[in-house]
């Protein structure tokens, strides 16, 4: 009994330290990523309906919501068609979900909203999906887009579409495959079932995610490009001058997307307009040569052997093949990027500014077109102003000021003065804003590789720093641990853990002034 319960201590020992490191990696980013997808045996996955999802990053903080239909759109908007509109209906990946930006802020609505200021009876359904590739919305079309019975449909194509259109599984789901004739390949595709125990841990992630960067090899994901001696994502091959030969089957698997897509809108009575989106490399020169020399892009692969606009190129040319209308924001794009921003610095996807650059571009290449009704009167984009969420830190921090402040006067009656007392603690509570904040701050100027490593090795130097501090301490904090497993007080191991923890931060804090507010920074 004695050897179990022994046993059982040591179990729940390492329990309570996995659960904090658990907790401390979900902190630092590295939790399962939320997701509005749900298994769907035709296409893969489809967005959830009536769902609703919060993404936070040191670049934004956005809410993404479905309506009934499962759609990123007003409540309501459905296949039920409005009397007396033109339906424009907008297929893509990421890009057309607005997967970084809130709505008032994404080109979908903000060129919906312009069409409404100026008068015209244009119904805009948003039928873009996060991680969708050419395949998957030329075949949602076919089973779902056609029962909106749209007039216009914009079909927006990104670089990596060329890559996965040849693939059979995007991460955890499987994925369906055109044939290059335009006859679909996969029949009912199998569910995945739930996310797997790695995929669900934080921990394993991270451990995944090291090995990854140890050994970045193996298809599907990585491939090798020929006289180079880095592996590189398989996504970004179709940057290549000379491409790897996956690429021309994905190619070719795309031109039978669109072959697909362009017969089910010929069916429908729908106008198909292809939009090929531009990378971010292809518009910002800086981008392009961090994008090149990054182990987490082309790994330091010579310019003259890729193209950020290849892709876009490949794309303009099969909807010339097939006789496709198709739009190139290139040169618009290239105009606003000379005076702001236009993509996110972590995230590859449109800011507000890119967003709002790209709804302009839309509204004038589809009016000088006629793909559109003409406007009956004037009118200009609403403005959306980009400011910054009010912030909640000095609400938070009033609140713990004033609670902290009171419990130490009270504590402290009589043998430290009222003022003098608040003043510490709202000091003290400054210095740990200060350090969260500014924190923050600093993570986000430093390149998204270095970002993480930098934040555990902060956290490394400050528990060495404190075990430094307990000196001789931390040998009698091992040896009560000691104790009390072989003891096999298991029941009690989770207090002696929290108490033992605590105690030792708090020692530490009160033997060094300048280290107290990191110190409290943890808690």
């Amino acid at each position: 009994m004695r050897a179990i319960n022994v046993l059982l201590a040591i179990l729940v020992s390492l329990a309570i330290g996995l659960g904090v490191f658990e907790v401390g990696l979900r902190i630092l980013g590295f939790g399962p990523p939320k997701t509005l997808n749900q298994f769907d045996a035709s296409v893969g996955w489809v967005k959830r309906p009536d769902a609703r999802i919060g993404k936070h990053t040191n670049e934004f903080d956005i809410t993404i919501e479905t309506n009934e239909h499962g759609l990123r759109d007003d409540a309501g908007v459905g296949p039920e068609e409005p009397a007396g509109k033109t339906r424009v209906m907008m297929l893509g990946d990421s890009f057309v979900l607005g997967y970084t930006v809130d709505r008032k802020d994404l080109f979908v609505d903000q060129l919906e909203n312009w069409w409404k200021a100026e008068g015209r009876s244009i119904d805009v359904i948003n039928a873009g999906t996060e991680g969708y590739s050419t395949d998957q919305e030329a075949l949602w079309f076919q089973e779902v887009g056609a029962k909106y019975r749209p007039d216009l449909v914009l079909l927006f194509a990104y670089e990596n579409d060329l890559f996965w259109c040849g693939e059979k599984r995007y991460q955890r789901f499987p994925k369906p495959l055109f044939s290059s004739d335009g006859k679909l390949e996969s029949g009912k595709l199998v569910d995945p079932g739930p996310a797997s125990v790695s995929e669900r841990s934080a921990i394993l992630r991270f451990l995944a995610l090291q090995r990854a960067r140890f050994a970045r090899k193996g298809p599907p994901a990585f491939f090798q490009p020929a006289g180079s001696s880095s592996w590189i994502f398989s996504e970004f091959a179709p940057v290549l001058r000379t491409p790897p030969t996956f690429v021309a089957d994905g190619v070719a698997r795309a031109e039978g997307a669109l072959l697909a897509l362009q017969a089910s809108c010929q069916a429908a009575g729908a106008k198909l307009v292809l939009v090929a989106i531009p990378s971010e490399s292809a518009i910002e020169p800086a981008e392009r040569e961090k994008f090149r020399t990054s182990s987490q892009g082309l790994g330091g692969l010579s310019d003259d052997r890729w193209d950020p606009n290849l892709p876009v190129e490949t794309y303009l040319a099969l909807a010339r093949e097939l006789g496709i209308e198709a739009l190139d924001p290139r040169p618009a794009l290239l105009a606003a990027a000379k005076t702001e921003k236009l993509y996110f610095d972590s995230e590859w996807h449109f800011n507000p500014a890119g967003n709002e650059s790209f709804a302009g571009f839309l509204h004038d290449e589809l009016d000088a077109r006629s793909l559109v009704p003409a406007a009956p009167r004037a009118g200009s984009m609403p403005l959306v102003a980009h400011e910054e969420p009010t912030p909640r830190w000095p609400y938070v921090y009033a609140a713990l000021w004033l609670v902290l402040g009171s419990a130490f006067v009270i504590t402290y009656r009589g043998k430290e003065s009222p003022v003098r007392g608040f003043l510490g603690v709202g000091l003290m509570l400054a210095l740990v804003f200060a350090i969260v904040l500014g924190g923050g701050v600093l993570i986000g100027g430093i390149p998204p590789k270095f970002a993480t490593g930098a934040v555990l090795g902060f956290v490394v130097l400050l528990l060495g720093f404190v075990a430094y501090k307990l000196g001789r301490r931390l040998a009698t904090i091992l040896e009560l641990l000691r104790s009390f497993t072989l003891r096999g007080h298991w029941y009690l191991m989770p207090l002696v853990v929290v108490l033992l923890s605590i105690g030792s931060l708090l020692v530490v804090a009160a033997s060094s002034p300048l280290i107290a507010p990191f110190i409290y920074t943890l808690f």
